[in-house]
C-alpha cells in the first residue's frame, strides 16, 4: 500500500509479528494453567445471576416484574432459630443467660435462688456454647459435684431435674460451670414445701386473695403486679399466678439488696402459666410490706396486711 506520494506503509514486521504471537500464545498458556485445574470449581459454583420472573396470575402478561430470581438467595439455606427450651413444670428453673461463656458477664439468673429443699431444680442453657451447673467453688474444691451435677447442658437445652443431695435448710451451696469456672453463683436452700416440685408448682385453691403477675411484666416500665397494693387478712393464704412468659418471684423485700428479703415470704421461682402461694401467717396486722421480683428486681408491689 502506498500513500499519494506514492511512499509505502509499513505495516509492521517479521519480527515484531512474530513477538506479538508468543505474547497470545503466554497469556492463553497462563490462562489456561488457571482455568483447567479450577473447572471443576467454577462448574460447581457459577457465578449468581438474575432473571426475571413474571408471578402468574392476575398480573400476568402485564409486564410488572414480581420476583427476582437469584441463585444465591433461592437456593441459600435459610437459618433457623432454635426455639428456647420449655419449662419443666414444678420445678426451680435458674437460666444460663446468652453470652455468659464471656468472662465478666452475667451468667446464671436469678445468680442468688431460694430453693425449697425438696425442690427440683432445672438449668435452662439459653447461651450458644455448652456449659454445666456443678456444684462447689470451681474444679479444685474436693466436694465439687457432690450436691448436684447437671453433666453438660447443649445450647438450647435442658438439664435433667436435679435434687439437693445432703443439703439442709438455711445452707448456701456456691456453684459453677466447669467448662468456664469463672461463671459463679449460689443457691439458698429454703423450707421444705411438702409438695413435690416445690412451691412453684401447680398450686391448689387458696384460701386468700389471688395476685396475678402480668403479661409483659419482665419489660422495665410495664404493669407487673395486680392488684398492686394487694390487701390480705393476716394469717390467709395469696394465690399467686404467672400470666407471664417468662419466670418471676414474689419476695418480700424492697429488692435484692434489702437485709430482710425473703424472710417473710418467697414463693421461689413461678415458671409461666404456673401459680405458688404466699402465706401471711408471718405478718402484722395494719403493716405494709413491700415485695418484688428476684428475677427482675424493677418488679416491685406493696401487700397491706389487714
Amino acid at each position: 500500500m502506498t500513500t499519494e506520494d506514492e511512499n509505502h506503509i509499513i505495516r509492521t514486521t517479521g519480527k515484531r509479528m512474530g513477538q506479538g504471537l508468543v505474547i497470545i500464545v503466554i497469556v492463553m498458556a497462563v490462562g489456561a494453567a488457571i482455568a483447567i485445574p479450577n473447572w471443576h470449581n467454577m462448574a460447581k459454583n457459577p457465578p449468581a445471576s438474575s432473571s426475571i420472573q413474571q408471578k402468574p396470575g392476575d398480573l400476568e402478561g402485564s409486564g410488572t416484574v414480581t420476583s427476582i430470581n437469584n441463585p444465591l438467595l433461592t437456593n441459600a439455606p435459610q437459618q433457623s432459630k432454635t426455639p428456647p427450651p420449655a419449662p419443666v413444670a414444678g420445678a426451680t428453673t435458674i437460666t444460663i443467660l446468652q453470652g455468659a461463656s464471656v468472662q465478666g458477664n452475667p451468667s446464671f439468673s436469678p445468680a442468688d435462688t431460694k430453693v425449697p429443699l425438696d425442690a427440683k431444680i432445672v438449668w435452662q442453657n439459653k447461651d450458644n456454647v455448652p456449659h454445666t451447673a456443678t456444684s462447689g467453688k470451681g474444679p479444685s474444691d474436693p466436694n465439687s459435684g457432690k450436691i448436684f451435677d447437671t453433666k453438660i447442658i447443649n445450647n438450647a437445652e435442658s438439664s435433667t431435674p436435679q435434687t439437693l443431695k445432703g443439703a439442709k435448710v438455711g445452707d448456701v451451696i456456691p456453684y459453677y460451670c466447669q467448662i468456664h469456672p469463672y461463671m459463679t453463683a449460689h443457691l439458698t436452700v429454703t423450707a421444705a414445701t411438702g409438695a413435690a416440685g416445690g412451691s412453684a408448682a401447680k398450686a391448689t385453691a387458696a384460701s386468700g386473695p389471688s395476685l396475678s403477675i402480668l403479661q409483659g411484666a419482665s419489660i422495665q416500665g410495664n404493669p407487673a403486679f395486680n392488684p398492686n397494693p394487694i390487701s390480705v387478712k393476716k394469717g390467709s393464704v395469696v394465690q399467686v399466678v404467672n400470666k407471664d412468659s417468662v419466670p418471676h418471684t414474689v419476695t418480700n423485700g424492697k429488692g435484692p439488696d434489702d437485709s430482710n428479703s425473703g424472710k417473710l415470704f418467697d414463693t421461689s421461682i413461678i415458671n409461666a402459666g404456673e401459680s405458688a402461694k404466699v402465706d401471711t401467717s408471718k405478718l402484722t396486722s395494719g403493716q405494709q410490706y413491700p415485695f418484688h421480683c428476684t428475677v427482675h428486681p424493677y418488679m416491685t408491689g406493696t401487700l397491706k396486711a389487714t
